[in-house]
């Protein structure tokens, strides 16, 4: 079966990269980060309807000028853990001014708060362990593990490890 681009998203976001849905199924996300000067540091909300479509676009965040979000995950109750950051500019196309670290956003796009990274380039994040309260982040050359109080989304209901 042959994968179709959804007219909605490849029309509106400029780089498209990282993605989350959440556990009902209902909402779509997308980190948008255009390496190019004046280029999208987005995350966009979308509706899903019941076959899977996504429509009603919104700005959920916007990390601009700074470096936008790499990889993105969902906790148990909705908020967003976005990758994104750099301690240095590495060009034009962004800037110094979003340090690096785990961002924490709510449903609504309002930051909860910031996981800090002392490296150099955040690009992902997996929810892990025992209780799913154990975040790994990879940052340049080095794997980086922290708590959380609340657990990760999981994509199947039975999502400890065994």
């Amino acid at each position: 079966m042959a994968a179709s681009p959804a007219s909605s998203t490849s029309r509106q976001s400029s780089a498209p990269n990282g993605l989350a849905v959440t556990q009902d199924c209902r909402t779509l996300y997308v980190v948008d980060s255009c390496p190019t000067p004046g280029g999208n540091r987005k995350i966009w909300g979308f509706d899903l309807d019941d076959s899977g479509q996504p429509h009603h676009q919104r700005l959920a965040f916007d990390f601009a000028p700074g470096r936008g979000g790499d990889g993105m995950r969902l906790d148990v109750e909705g908020n967003l853990y976005v990758a994104a950051g750099v301690l240095h500019a590495r060009g034009p196309h962004e800037t110094a001014d979003v340090p690096p670290g785990i961002y924490i956003l709510t449903p609504e796009g309002e930051l909860r708060g910031r996981i800090p990274i002392p490296e150099d380039v955040i690009t992902n994040l997996a929810f892990g362990g025992d209780d799913g309260r154990t975040i790994y982040v990879t940052a340049g050359k080095t794997l980086f593990t922290t708590r959380v109080n609340t657990p990760g989304q999981v994509a199947w209901p039975k999502w400890k490890c065994t």
